[in-house]
């Protein structure tokens, strides 16, 4: 049995995806997958108990049979998990071996999922170290794509894990920039020693919302098409202009929710006309009925919301930054580009 140990320098790295990638990857390859989580970190606004939602859904995805407590025993504030630091075996980890061992039986691979701010000397650091030494796993270090990212960094934390190194992951890089970090980022690393074993472009696919959770973060209510709410948007563009340019204009950008005032049906007409994935309409002010009716028809699902357009527009700003992960078609997307450029040999 191999175990792999996914860790990150920084938060929103990619850990739980990767995870899930590549549990589907290795699945249809015929291996027996199996994911363990040995702590999560809380946010604040949750509480102790509370099933860790990246848990349940690789549960999911890779349709295992173990319970989410026992595939993620263990739960911490971030305090409580600082203070365990130096700790050669925290009662946490001492459960994980234990929970483990369970976990790992008739497996082929068992997908660690490991702590964020693996830097070196850092408290979590410290404690993944300890995770792989106690779990016998290999790591693989995850970085994501910044433009002042710093190649010694990168290969100090790499060190922290020792022999246990598989290699280092760069991770959303943008398209325009892939060229210069393979030639100067990835160069530099493996310069010291490091193995790189591939750097993942970054995907709209990947940075894409759901209509539900699009609607969950305005505070508007769908009205129609329920079963659509798991349509990705991969862009928001909003619908002030005179109708005879708005198709050209909507056109522009495929697979959007498009931000509109209730009593604008050229425009929600004009939408429906191109790939739009779901109408955001502002004001309180609800649809025609041939307008919801049409819509309906194409399963576009309708999100009325009561603020106005403007304010509407600066809250949906940075939700693609917010993007959850919990989407088969983002694994299953993820999945071809980690065949595409992740070089990973067990």
């Amino acid at each position: 049995m191999i175990a792999l140990y996914l860790t990150s320098m920084g938060e929103a790295a990619g850990k739980s995806a990767l995870c899930a990638a590549l549990g589907r990857n290795l699945k249809a390859e015929g291996e027996r997958v199996g994911f363990f989580k040995p702590v999560a970190i809380l946010t604040e606004k949750a509480s102790t108990g509370t099933a860790d939602q990246d848990t349940d859904f690789i549960k999911k995805a890779l349709a295992l049979e173990e319970p989410v407590d026992l595939l993620c025993p263990t739960s911490l504030s971030a305090k409580d998990f600082q203070s365990t630091a130096n700790e050669k075996e925290p009662a946490w980890l001492k459960k994980a071996r234990e929970s483990f061992g369970k976990v790992s039986q008739g497996k082929d691979v068992v997908l660690i999922e490991g702590v964020s701010g693996f830097k070196a000397g850092s408290g979590a650091a410290l404690a993944g170290s300890h995770t792989v030494e106690a779990l016998g796993a290999k790591a693989i270090l995850i970085v994501r794509y910044q433009s002042d990212l710093d190649a010694n960094q990168i290969v100090s934390a790499a060190k922290a894990l020792a022999g246990h190194l598989l290699g280092v992951v760069v991770n959303a890089v943008p398209q325009r920039r892939m060229d210069s970090v393979k030639a100067t980022l990835v160069k530099s690393i493996e310069q010291n020693g490091i193995k790189v074993l591939g750097a993942l472009p970054e995907d709209r696919v990947l940075l894409s919302v759901s209509v539900g959770e699009l609607a969950e973060l305005l505070g508007g209510s769908i009205l129609n098409s329920p079963k659509s709410s798991g349509n990705l948007v991969e862009s928001v563009m909003v619908g002030a202009m005179s109708p005879d340019p708005a198709v050209s204009y909507l056109s522009l950008k495929q697979n959007k929710a498009v931000v509109t005032r209730g009593d604008r049906p050229d425009i929600q007409l004009a939408a429906l006309a191109t790939s739009t994935s779901c109408l955001v309409l502002t004001g309180d002010i609800k649809p025609l009925p041939n307008v919801l009716g049409h819509a309906t028809e194409m399963a576009v699902p309708v999100v009325s919301v009561k603020e106005g357009t403007v304010p509407t527009m600066e809250a949906l700003e940075n939700i693609l930054d917010k993007a959850r992960f919990s989407h088969q078609k983002k694994v299953e997307r993820l999945g071809e580009l980690v065949k595409e450029h992740i070089s990973l040999k067990l």
